[in-house]
């Protein structure tokens, strides 16, 4: 039975409603008091492990639903409209398990997926260094095969869940001399020794969704620790990169989405010279232009996940879809800050905290402008009739 098959069995109409339903009864509730605590939301991670909604992508032989791309941007959606903070946590949990699915040998899948996919084993990625961003080439971190296994020293920053994963999938250059080329991929239990962690950093926004810098001192790993063979590291991160900025898609409209909402309701109770302010064309435009931005990005990102599943190249709809769906939330959220006017810049108001969340995604999993830049990279030909 085919991924999309299986949607049509679960319908994905229903299947929102119930991650709506749940996410409104449990998550929504206090997300604006996690905001304040900055505190790891580990209840209700077990929630969604509960839920069955830590897997959804990854094939039944290896314990997870086997739904399509599309079943897993509806749940990430559901999520980011009550907690994006919530949701940073779950997506790289997703992004922590791509590299094992689509790099690991089949003992590797055999071995982690599914406690992956039931949500028992919590994921991270560590990728990002003080100087490699966007360029990962230029990785510091290194690996020296030994025979005791492989050594790891350096430090990786901005990671997600690093502290709080039960397993980090992490990069280093085996071959320092080779570039993109001497990067390997490493699968890091929880509790190895050698790691440290900072504090959590102090960010601006999805503030219980705690990153550090990680620090590895000689760290000690099998030789079997490798993910799929030495040297293609590189590969796997990049791939499992493009199948994450979907998920940062549907968190950007999941995001969009709650703005949306509180747009209209604010616009419908607050009222000026006799009248709610939704009957004022100023605003009506400024509404209809979210409206209309959401629907585009919605189907762009549905589209980004049918190329996914279709195992087609993924490097431009993957960054289209992110770049539309991310630059398009904040231009919904900043105008519906505009609707609620001066009650929009207050820290007790709900939209205040969307405006603080939903900066990030212009940023991480690549920038905007890597994204124009893989676009533009990866066009069509003029002769084409992809258009």
């Amino acid at each position: 039975m085919t991924a999309q098959s299986l949607d049509d069995a679960l319908d994905l109409s229903e299947f929102r409603a119930t991650v709506r339903a749940f996410a409104n009864a449990e998550i929504l509730p206090g997300a604006a008091e996690r905001d304040e605590s900055k505190e790891f939301p580990a209840r209700l991670m077990r929630r969604l492990a509960e839920q069955d909604l830590m897997g959804i992508s990854v094939p039944e032989e290896f314990g997870g639903l086997g739904l399509s791309t599309r079943a897993q941007l509806v749940a990430v959606e559901e999520v980011a409209r009550a907690d994006a903070a919530l949701a940073s946590i779950y997506t790289a949990h997703y992004l922590g398990l791509e590299p094992i699915l689509v790099g690991g040998t089949e003992e590797q899948k055999k071995r982690w997926l599914p406690g992956l996919a039931s949500g028992e084993v919590l994921a991270g990625f560590a990728l990002t260094e003080p100087d490699a961003g966007s360029d990962i080439a230029s990785m510091r971190t290194v690996a020296r095969r030994e025979d005791d296994g492989w050594h790891l020293s350096g430090s990786k920053t901005f990671i997600s869940n690093a502290r709080e994963a039960d397993l980090v999938v992490l990069f280093a250059k085996t071959d320092p001399s080779a570039g993109f080329r001497g990067i390997t991929a490493f699968a890091v239990p929880k509790g190895t020794p050698g790691i440290s962690y900072s504090e959590p950093q102090d960010k601006m926004g999805i503030r219980s969704a705690p990153t550090y810098t990680v620090y590895l001192d000689d760290v000690v790993l099998p030789h079997d620790a490798v993910i799929g063979t030495e040297g293609r590291g590189g590969n796997i991160a990049l791939t499992a990169l493009n199948r994450a900025r979907i998920d940062v898609a549907a968190m950007a409209n999941g995001i969009a989405l709650r703005a949306w909402e509180l747009g209209r309701e604010y616009a419908s109770e607050r009222k000026q010279f006799g009248h709610p302010i939704f009957e004022f064309q100023a605003i009506q435009l400024l509404l209809g232009e979210c409206d209309a931005k959401l629907v585009a990005s919605r189907v762009t990102a549905d589209w980004a996940s049918d190329v996914k599943d279709a195992g087609q190249d993924l490097r431009r709809a993957a960054s289209i879809s992110k770049f539309v769906a991310t630059e398009a939330c904040f231009s919904i959220v900043d105008q519906v800050v505009q609707i609620h006017g001066g009650a929009g810049f207050m820290r007790e108001s709900e939209i205040e905290r969307l405006y603080r969340d939903c900066r990030i995604l212009r940023i991480f999993e690549g920038t905007s402008q890597i994204q124009l830049l893989t676009i533009a990279g990866n066009a069509p030909s003029i002769r084409s009739t992809e258009y």
